[in-house]
């Protein structure tokens, strides 16, 4: 095994699996308005992703379709939980009786969090075919171009934390700023994670406003 696949397996999904114990504790910690269903059912599909992020250090698992198919599912279900928590800010937002505005602007805040990291996540995974790919130089169709990737001669390689930031300037410019999306899939993506920090901007910024002025 290559120096690249034991660094591989000694450090990224180590990262990844704690920026799932994040996006846990965030959940845990948000208001029960605006979290969707029974709680510990959201948290129980979030917590699923360690072992599932785990298992991926055993490199022959990753390449299985059955494996892509899980963190497929995960991924969706994430996503789905992401989206699920604006829609019930908003519902909590126009709800007068609900939350305190302290409450409800800082679930806000939790629900970018979530956002930047569920999404960060899911970027990391499938650029390129899959970290492991990237690592083993098997990519064939890259998801992203990243400014460093354009120099002659250019070796970079992205990391977990390039896909965070990818994330993150997705939800402030709601468009491209540092890595262009080159793919339908990833394009989609880009829309449907702007679509829900364009919701929960509106609602955290409204009660910022309302808050303050108070």
């Amino acid at each position: 095994m290559s120096d690249e696949l034991k660094g591989f397996r000694g450090r990224h999904p180590i990262k990844a699996i704690a920026i799932v114990i994040i996006i846990v504790a965030i959940q845990i910690s948000l208001p029960a308005e605006v979290t969707p269903g029974p709680a510990w059912v959201i948290i129980l599909v979030e917590l699923s992703g360690i072992p599932i992020v785990y298992v991926s250090r055993t490199l022959g698992i990753v390449s299985t379709p059955r494996f892509r198919y899980i963190m497929d599912v995960y991924f969706f279900l994430l996503i789905c939980s992401g989206a699920a928590n604006a829609v019930l800010l908003l519902g909590a937002a126009l709800d007068d009786s609900g939350s305190s505005g302290l409450s409800l602007l800082y679930a806000g805040f939790g629900v970018l969090t979530i956002n930047v990291l569920s999404f960060g996540l899911i970027y990391w995974w499938i650029d390129g075919g899959g970290p492991v790919v990237r690592l083993k130089k098997q990519v064939t169709q890259w998801d992203f171009q990243f400014p460093q990737q354009l120099a002659q001669g250019s070796v970079w390689e992205p990391t977990i934390l390039d896909y965070l930031y990818v994330a993150y300037t997705n939800i402030l410019a709601f468009s491209p700023t540092d890595a262009m999306p080159l793919t339908h899939r990833v394009k989609l993506l880009f829309t449907v994670q702007s679509a829900i920090s364009v919701l929960t901007v509106v609602i955290t910024v409204g009660h910022a406003i309302n808050v303050l002025s108070s």
